[in-house]
């Protein structure tokens, strides 16, 4: 629950992040860590982090601001992250797939662009978890134990009742929503939203919540994930890009989801395969937002850039727990778009204002997606992807970067500052195999 904003700080122009009163996470301040770590050690174009109180990595804007930091007085009281802004400016990703730059061939660009750089972005932050600061929190904010306390807080629910183990709780679900439609008020959405929670949307939800917990939960014990601690959210509202119309190419300038980095364990409810930062990403970039429609060729493209940056094929059980992420990135879509009104739902008033979108839409999107399901394999769609000679040599290249990074020269590199340009180094050599 978090907006991003252009804003001045004495001459500089800034990127000022603030999170929504009531949903400030406290592993912003990790997430401040990762994106310092792909700055200043990766070819991600990441921008210099300004250090609140103390150099703490977020800082809460004073009640009363002068000077220069007056033009931050709209944001008084709240917590925030500024970030240098980039010199030649950002274009933010727009939501609707319709709108992105190029048509079908811009938006095909766009996706394999992102699928690679789900992967660069959880590599090069990987290692400040090697030494944490004490006491930063890096609760894994798309996971299970996450997604539940967000489903009890949209709703006003026990975290027992979202499990709905019983006929009873199905009926104390109904009786709960039904006692606080009322206070729904007579806006396009949040009449939209009634309609779904009459018709029993939540319930759907958390079964589908619930069933993908257990489906991915026993699938990590069968075919344990690698070890990869951190991932990233990358969706529309927190990615920008700058498109090149000439050569139909794209370049990611700055991921914004300072309060959405988490770092997966098996005590934070996630151990954070990598699949999991796709399914998410797809969930966004493969599916019509107003209708619901799911494009297949949007998954292969970003997933065809997600493998060109992986040293060994996707596994079966990996391919399988992907198809599942991408549901439970559909499912916490609605949990999180519910947040916009639960504040509405429940009788409280609330001095913010939103477009919002109807949750109801994402079941639409699960809908479809079951449907291309019925008629068409996923898992067949990726080992096309992946089994080609052109991919053979990717993976060889990401092989050999594997090597350097488990290598005594990688430490040297990164301390004098180096790893930038074998990174590039890296990035250019995949973009001449694709282009040969």
């Amino acid at each position: 629950m978090s907006f991003v904003f252009l804003a001045k700080q004495g001459d500089k122009q800034v990127f000022l992040k603030i999170v929504k009163p009531g949903f400030i996470r406290d592993n912003i301040p990790f997430s401040v860590l990762c994106t310092e770590e792909c700055r200043l050690h990766s070819s991600i174009p990441t921008f210099q982090t300004f250090r609140g109180k103390n150099g703490e990595l977020h800082q809460q804007v004073p009640d009363q601001l002068k000077g220069d930091f007056a033009e931050l007085s709209f944001f008084a009281g709240q917590t925030i992250t500024l970030t240098e802004a980039a010199r030649d400016g950002i274009d933010e990703i727009p939501e609707a797939l319709n709108d992105i730059p190029g048509g079908r061939n811009g938006q095909l660009a766009l996706m394999e662009q992102l699928g690679a750089y789900i992967v660069k972005v959880s590599r090069a932050s990987s290692a400040v978890t090697e030494d944490l600061p004490k006491g930063v929190v890096t609760a894994d904010p798309t996971g299970f134990i996450t997604g539940r306390q967000v489903a009890g807080d949209d709703f006003a629910l026990s975290e027992s009742l979202t499990h709905l183990r019983t006929p009873e709780d199905r009926k104390a679900l109904k009786h709960h929503i039904q006692s606080m439609l009322q206070n729904l008020g007579d806006s396009p959405e949040a009449r939209a939203f009634y309609q779904g929670l009459e018709r029993g949307d939540l319930e759907v939800i958390l079964d589908c919540f619930n069933q993908l917990e257990k489906k991915i939960e026993q699938s990590l014990l069968s075919d344990p994930a690698p070890d990869v601690p951190v991932h990233n959210e990358v969706k529309p509202a927190n990615v920008g890009a700058v498109y090149d119309a000439v050569a139909n190419r794209w370049k990611i300038t700055q991921s914004f989801d300072f309060d959405n980095m988490g770092f997966g364990t098996p005590e934070n409810g996630d151990q954070t395969p990598l699949e999991k930062d796709l399914g998410r990403t797809l969930s966004f970039f493969a599916f019509d937002p107003l209708s619901g429609e799911f494009y297949a060729d949007n998954a292969k493209a970003t997933i065809k850039g997600y493998l060109e940056r992986l040293a060994e094929k996707m596994s079966e059980a990996e391919i399988l727990r992907l198809q599942n992420y991408i549901r439970l990135g559909i499912v916490t879509s609605y949990l999180w778009r519910s947040s916009y009104l639960a504040e509405e739902l429940q009788g409280q008033s609330t001095g913010i204002q939103l477009a919002r979108i109807d949750p109801g839409i994402h079941l639409s999107q699960i809908r479809e997606f079951d449907s291309w399901l019925n008629s068409n394999s996923f898992s067949e769609m990726l080992e096309v992807l992946q089994n080609t000679a052109l991919m053979e040599r990717h993976r060889e290249l990401e092989s050999e970067a594997q090597q350097f990074r488990n290598s005594p020269e990688y430490y040297v590199k990164r301390e004098e500052g180096r790893l930038r340009e074998y990174d590039i180094r890296l990035d250019a050599a995949h973009d001449q195999l694709n282009c040969s």
